[in-house]
């Protein structure tokens, strides 16, 4: 009896996690075919860091994450792979723009045949170790993609099946600390003072 119940439990286990899609969390030009663009690139804001803007990003600080949900989520609903983020090849890679520590990924809560929007979210971990965390402290180089649809295979497709092909790329930026935005506003308020006074003194 012990033994049918072990066996039992063993193959409801295997079903559970053959149930769980997957997808090839992967932007290289082996993995993903060029064009669309499917490369991380700077923005306009790092002409302020001596970098070329639409160059492919590099630092292996620059982290970057798969985020999802059923067809047609908000994208402020969208949640995060539990596997840990990838990062940013080394600015002096051969291959600047893509990232590295990808690979497979299995979604917590999507089987095989889920019709899914996905989303790559990059941030700098120096600012948070989350996407969230650095949108909420600001600072360092930030960006998402557009959103992006992606049908989980099921487990005996090809690995062609797998890629995220409707993947286009994302830009980042260089996004300020709060404190920035704090003391931009200071310096308005004092010069819509001053040139107040300016205007009562000449009435």
């Amino acid at each position: 009896m012990k033994k049918l119940i072990l066996t039992t439990l063993m193959s409801v286990a295997a079903v559970g996690a053959f149930a769980q899609g997957t997808v090839t969390f992967l932007n290289d030009t082996t993995t993903l075919s060029t064009p669309p663009d499917r490369f991380v690139r700077y923005g306009q804001t790092a002409a302020s860091v001596g970098l070329t803007p639409g160059a492919g990003a590099g630092g292996t600080n620059i982290q970057v994450q798969l985020y999802y949900g059923t067809s047609g989520t908000a994208e402020s609903a969208l949640i995060p792979l539990s596997a840990a983020p990838a990062r940013l090849r080394v600015s002096t890679s051969s291959a600047v723009g893509t990232w590295s520590a990808g690979g497979a990924r299995t979604f917590q809560t999507a089987a095989a045949g889920a019709q899914l929007t996905l989303q790559v979210r990059v941030w700098d971990i120096n600012f948070g170790s989350t996407y969230e965390a650095a949108f909420a402290n600001g600072g360092g180089f930030q960006g998402k993609s557009a959103t992006f649809g992606y049908v989980v295979p099921q487990p005996a497709d090809p690995p062609a099946s797998f890629v995220m092909a409707n993947f286009g790329g994302v830009t980042i930026d260089i996004v300020p600390e709060p404190g920035s935005f704090a003391l931009a506003g200071l310096g308005a308020a004092a010069g819509l003072a001053a040139g107040l006074g300016c205007a009562c003194l000449a009435g």
